[in-house]
């Protein structure tokens, strides 16, 4: 038996992975599935990144969304509306041109014509067009409920597989694979990574639906799939920013998750960490969503020392 801690994008997609390779795989989860760093309705899905070797998993990893839909059954997960990074974006076309993906520069009127309700004070930036809004309660929901999950609280983690849980249970794996977000370093052991509170607000107000996903120096912003409203994510709140950049906007909602940072983490805040010790792997890392049935790959290759 394998046991995962962690129902978050990792970890159920590392189970639905091992499953399908024939492996008993338990997943325990503290809260509700995707209740942490994945919590939400959407994320950015996007081929551009400031690494090459990024570019080259993202392009992989759509070919993996799209392998999702065909096999979940449970609707379109990827869109079409495409992403955009404006301001800086020389490091992302390199990165780009030398992954061999798909793009092209934009200048401010080009810009706003993918985006009618900002106010775009950037003069140039690249237009991914294999990025998009991913539809990711769907993905998380099938994939949930493919897998086998108990709610439990973990104590700790012993280097031969043996799991304590806050009931009593002692569980005894041939691998455990922790992917629990905040929690990771408490039961794995440092991973150089500090963890704190985001907030995403969401807009409503003009259609948002089919705009263009976006990345800028003041923040994020993605279509929340064919609701017509805008989400968009700062590090740090700045009221007057938004109320700037998108002035026919009305905050209706608002997501609380976490963050991560990290010295490995690129300067787009992309990354993760995959540390071993025993026969348990700890796995932490940051804007992992769109990487998911990659990160399946990965992580069951990882666990069944295949990689």
């Amino acid at each position: 038996m394998i046991v995962i801690v962690g129902a978050g994008i990792s970890g159920l997609a590392a189970a639905y992975t091992l499953s399908r390779r024939g492996e008993h795989a338990l997943v325990i989860e503290r809260g509700e599935p995707f209740a942490e760093q994945s919590v939400g309705l959407a994320r950015i899905f996007r081929i551009a990144h400031q690494r090459p070797e990024l570019c080259r998993l993202a392009l992989h990893a759509r070919e993996g969304w799209r392998s999702w839909e065909s096999e979940f059954g449970a609707g379109r997960l990827l869109g079409s509306e495409g992403f955009i990074s404006a301001g800086a974006v020389d490091a992302v076309a390199a990165a780009m041109h030398e992954a061999g993906a798909e793009f092209r520069r934009l200048d401010r009127g080009e810009i706003a014509a993918h985006l009618p309700f900002v106010d775009v004070p950037w003069e140039t930036g690249i237009f991914d067009p294999l990025g998009s809004s991913l539809r990711i309660r769907r993905a998380l929901t099938a994939l949930a409920q493919r897998a086998d999950i108990r709610r439990a609280d973990v104590l700790s983690v012993a280097d031969d597989g043996a799991v304590a849980l806050g009931d009593g249970t002692q569980l005894r794996a041939e691998r455990v694979l922790i992917c629990a977000g905040v929690q990771t370093p408490a039961l794995f052991g440092p991973l150089d990574i500090e963890f704190g509170p985001h907030t995403r607000l969401t807009y409503q107000g003009a259609d948002a639906t089919g705009a263009a996903c976006l990345s800028v120096p003041e923040g994020y912003g993605l279509p929340i799939g064919s609701t017509g409203r805008w989400a968009f994510g700062q590090d740090v709140a700045d009221p007057a920013t938004v109320r700037r950049l998108f002035p026919t906007l009305t905050p209706v909602g608002q997501v609380d998750c976490v963050t991560a940072r990290a010295p490995w983490l690129d300067a787009g805040g992309d990354g993760w960490a995959l540390r071993r010790r025993g026969r348990v792997t700890g796995f932490v890392g940051a804007n992992l969503m769109k990487f998911g049935p990659v990160l399946g790959e990965l992580l069951a290759d990882f666990v069944l020392d295949a990689g």
